[in-house]
């Protein structure tokens, strides 16, 4: 369940909450502003379910198929339905950023996602339609990681899958030591120069 989501559940439960005990705060406050709170509580909590096509969680395959080194992506449907999806990371790339700079979420801004080619996991089958998804801003991400997912890398070829693996070796040693080795950031930072040479980028 993505951060939204669990927002709205604490919402729905601020709203029982309202209304349980909303004789006893109608005496300090009156009987209508409980009420209003609790009725607003609901309506954010409705409005937090209603989204759909929104990414709930991305994660590398790691399994030795040939599958091994894709996104899983956990896309909701609706407030109780999901699917899953296959992505190769050059056939995604975020076309807009939500920005919400203006709250004060610096660098934390929600994107909308254009994935050209994916695998239904559902049917089993590669589907070639475009499809739209949104990345709520206030995910838990993996800055890093997440940066090179949202760039353009569909002219990239070999490179990008090099730059990929590499970035699947660092985060590896990032979770199991919670280092990353000076020979892993030489290399990131000689993968990156040739990556970034490239007018296919886009800067972040």
């Amino acid at each position: 369940m993505n951060p939204r989501r669990l927002k709205g559940l604490g919402a729905f439960a601020s709203t029982y909450g309202l209304f349980s005990y909303a004789p006893y705060l109608a005496v300090y406050m009156g009987a209508t502003a409980p009420y209003l709170a609790a009725a607003a509580a609901g309506l954010y909590g409705m409005l937090s379910f209603s989204e759909s096509q929104i990414v709930n969680t991305i994660t590398v395959i790691k399994d030795g198929s040939d599958l091994h080194g894709k996104l899983l992506i956990n896309v909701g449907l609706s407030a109780f339905s999901s699917t899953d999806i296959v992505v190769d990371v050059k056939d995604i790339q975020s076309v807009v950023a939500l920005g919400n700079d203006d709250l004060g979420y610096e660098g934390e801004d929600g994107n909308v996602l254009h994935v050209r080619r994916y695998l239904d996991k559902a049917s089993g089958s590669w589907v070639n339609d475009p499809r739209a998804l949104t990345l709520p801003g206030d995910s838990f991400r993996d800055r890093r990681f997440i940066d090179w997912v949202l760039a353009d890398k569909k002219d990239e070829g070999t490179i990008a899958d090099d730059f990929q693996d590499l970035m699947i070796r660092i985060q590896n040693v990032e979770r199991s030591t919670g280092k990353i080795g000076g020979l892993d950031i030489l290399a990131a930072r000689d993968t990156i120069s040739i990556v970034t040479d490239s007018d296919a980028m886009i800067d972040h």
